[in-house]
């Protein structure tokens, strides 16, 4: 078993650099889609090939050397469904798992890690738009013994938990195991207690995965039921998705793709069910490409929050991270992209859609 969050960090960090490099390509000035064929009506396939002619010319090709350079460093799996005006494209190339040999499809369910946590944050959103919380209230108003657990240094709002703008420390960086767990949201918060702080709510951005797990127990709080089941009536849901859940201590999906780290004796470990994700605000849930693709579709159209809750979570204020939404800016179509990363050990994730809905891509990679 991989100790501690040390050997963790590294495979998380490798994942990350190499998602953050596919979006900078996507959002670069060589990424603008071509202009619509006025010839030929626009076409919905699956199909590398004949989707390439409608698609986003410059787009498939990022791609295509994205995915052929990660199988050449060894990746398992790379999926990919890119999704535009003028068509879709789509790729699914490796293997399900080392041990079966099956060959990877689009529809494989995987870890997406922190993309759990725009789930998340929309949960929360539909609290405040039903009134039963204020974005600028402080987080104790509700969770007062937070206080006894983190000792903050003032007050906590639930913004600057959204926005990763608190200050908290991340819970990432203690001595956790990820072999162990599962762990209460309560538990994770309790792994920053005197751990130093890198300013005040309203501060500087600062990713902690330990807002999240406070936001958990907010959510919890008031609607009085688990987080997993109120991300699945919030989330999934109002959108009939078959395949996008919250992990829980139960036989995992036999269509789940198989992602592999070394141990620290070179011993090659499947982290497919790993009880740490277990319930997690940050990297619990398991959904499917297209279903990310669907997801963040809908979200940005206002069928999971009012335009008004949507607009918020991406106001220009944040300029990198928003609530629950990261934000990428391209240049050259004076656009913006929403979305975000997820990478647990052996697994990572991309979701992005343009601002006006035309164009988006979704990913997981078995690295």
């Amino acid at each position: 078993m991989q100790a501690a969050v040390h050997g963790f960090s590294s495979s998380r960090l490798a994942a990350a650099v190499a998602a953050a490099a596919l979006v900078a390509s996507l959002a670069g000035c060589t990424s603008a889609p071509d202009p619509p064929d006025q010839q030929s009506p626009t076409v919905q396939t699956t199909t590398a090939a004949s989707a390439t002619a409608r698609a986003p010319r410059a787009f498939v090709g990022v791609l295509e050397k994205y995915t052929g350079e990660m199988r050449a460093g060894g990746a398992t799996a790379v999926i990919i469904q890119l999704k535009s005006r003028l068509g879709e494209w789509s790729s699914a190339e490796g293997v399900r798992s080392l041990e079966t040999q099956e060959p990877v499809q689009l529809t494989d369910q995987t870890h997406i890690g922190d993309i759990t946590t725009t789930m998340v944050a929309v949960s929360v959103m539909k609290l405040v738009a039903e009134g039963k919380v204020q974005l600028d209230d402080p987080v104790q108003k509700y969770l007062p013994h937070l206080e006894n657990i983190i000792k903050p240094p003032g007050p906590i709002t639930i913004r600057s938990l959204l926005s990763h703008r608190s200050g908290m420390p991340d819970y990432w960086v203690s001595p956790i195991h990820i072999g162990d767990g599962p762990f209460t949201h309560e538990q994770r918060v309790s792994f920053v207690a005197g751990m130093p702080w890198t300013g005040g709510s309203g501060s500087l951005y600062s990713y902690s995965a330990t807002n999240y797990s406070a936001l958990a127990l907010l959510v919890e709080k008031l609607r009085g039921r688990d987080l997993g089941a109120v991300i699945h009536d919030d989330n999934v849901v109002p959108l009939a998705l078959q395949d996008t859940l919250m992990t829980e201590d139960e036989p995992g999906p036999q269509r789940m793709l198989h992602g592999y780290t070394r141990t620290e004796t070179g011993e090659l470990e499947d982290n497919a069910l790993v009880p740490f994700h277990n319930g997690s605000p940050d990297t619990g849930m398991i959904s499917t490409v297209p279903e990310l693709n669907t997801y963040f579709a809908a979200l940005q159209k206002g069928t999971l929050l009012t335009l008004q809750s949507v607009q918020e979570m991406h106001h220009p204020k944040y300029e990198t991270f928003g609530l629950g939404l990261v934000r990428q800016y391209d240049e050259c179509s004076n656009n913006d992209y929403f979305g975000h990363v997820g990478v647990v050990r052996g697994y990572a994730a991309l979701a992005l859609i343009s601002a006006d809905g035309s164009r988006q891509v979704a990913m997981a990679v078995a690295p």
